[in-house]
């Protein structure tokens, strides 16, 4: 059942024609960097470092910062200097690529029937520019009254994957806080949208440009809709974008907590972000890769579920980061493990406690769930979570 509709943005909301939009931005790019140091050809740089996002193994920067590192690589400036004229740029000259693009015609109607029924409804967009310049482009396409309402907006400075990585779906799925098959993703690229979606098993539906939103919109007036999208069984290829994802929301919500709010309890039953972290952190060799382990190396095992931990678990470290850096590490080398493993392996049989019949397979997607579940409790803590 869908729960969460993820939307695309250029060219499934908002016409953005290609060559005309590259053509018009590489042009006032260049020429504010010309203007501002002397600086020719200053969008090459820019074009590389965007190639560069995914390339490399997951630092865990957002695309922002990853941008700018790049820029002042390249450009031999300052990163400071670079900051403070891409900041300048988005506030003056990319204000006027506004001509080159339309609003899409039933995209309000699309997007107010989707939250009257009240779904969770993400601006999923390839997360290159930063977030006043992701909502001025949500406002071209005429969809400035919505801003409050959407349950995310993806942008360079929120996220740290870009399309077409899957990861980065899961990255934005774990924000939104749903599962991938409560997800519908609505987009005009089979190669950035469509694709890695379904890699990570979200449900898709493509926009062609002959016909426009007219069938999605009225495919979502039908009645119970929804309910025809069922589960999808898990796929091997979906775990490591998962994984990777799921760290990598936790960055983003982290990014977002306040020195005094490390230790703080909503509730005396309920964790502190540095005890979710902790748990997380400690959970992940110990449970899910050891039971992923035993699996491998014995005939049909029988996994006892781990007693609850409770809600008095002690605080394992001074340093929220420090702790998700560990997690990250052990995360890394769950990962590896998954990705060693040939094809028959992953439907080696097991016995569990409170699942019953099991396999590797069914095991390892429950460490993603069980992430998604304690990042949804951290948003939660924060507040920042989608109602």
């Amino acid at each position: 059942m869908i729960k969460a509709v993820l939307l695309d943005l250029d060219n499934t909301l908002l016409h953005n024609p290609d060559r005309e939009w590259v053509a018009a931005f590489r042009q006032q790019w260049d020429r504010h960097f010309d203007t501002c140091y002397g600086i020719e050809n200053a969008s090459s740089a820019l074009r590389n470092a965007i190639d560069g996002l995914n390339s490399a193994p997951p630092a865990y920067n957002t695309n922002a910062a990853t941008i700018l590192d790049a820029l002042a690589a390249e450009m031999s400036l300052e990163r400071e200097r670079i900051s403070a004229s891409i900041a300048s740029f988005y506030q003056e000259s990319y204000r006027s690529l506004q001509s080159t693009t339309s609003p899409v015609i039933m995209a309000a109607e699309l997007v107010e029937t989707l939250l009257a029924q009240n779904l969770l409804v993400a601006i999923a967009t390839n997360p290159l520019f930063p977030e006043s310049a992701t909502r001025e482009r949500i406002v071209w396409a005429g969809l400035g009254e919505f801003l409050t309402e959407f349950a995310f907006i993806t942008n360079s400075e929120n996220m740290h994957f870009a399309k077409p990585s899957p990861a980065y779906f899961a990255e934005t799925v774990a924000r939104v806080g749903v599962e991938p098959d409560e997800t519908l993703v609505i987009g005009d690229s089979k190669r950035n949208d469509i694709d890695p979606a379904r890699a990570i098993g979200i449900h898709t539906w493509q926009v062609h440009a002959s016909d426009g939103l007219r069938p999605i919109h009225k495919r979502v007036r039908e009645a119970s809709w929804e309910q025809d999208f069922l589960p999808q069984p898990p796929q091997p290829g979906a775990l490591s974008p998962q994984l990777k994802g799921n760290i990598a929301a936790l960055y983003g919500l982290l990014a977002e907590v306040k020195p005094n709010q490390w230790r703080q309890r909503p509730d005396p039953n309920e964790w502190s972000i540095m005890q979710i972290l902790c748990h997380l952190w400690q959970s992940e060799e110990s449970v899910h890769r050891a039971r992923l382990q035993t699996i491998l190396h014995h005939a049909d095992p029988f996994i006892a579920a781990p007693p609850p931990p409770g809600p008095d678990i002690p605080p394992c470290h001074e340093n929220g980061y420090e702790v998700l850096y560990c997690f990250q590490q052990e995360r890394e080398a769950t990962i590896d493990l998954l990705s060693s493993l040939k094809p028959m392996q992953w439907g080696r049989p097991a016995r569990h406690s409170i699942f019953g019949l099991t396999d590797l397979l069914e095991m390892a997607y429950f460490t993603a769930q069980h992430d998604r579940l304690h990042i949804t409790q951290l948003c939660q803590t924060l507040g920042k979570c989608a109602e």
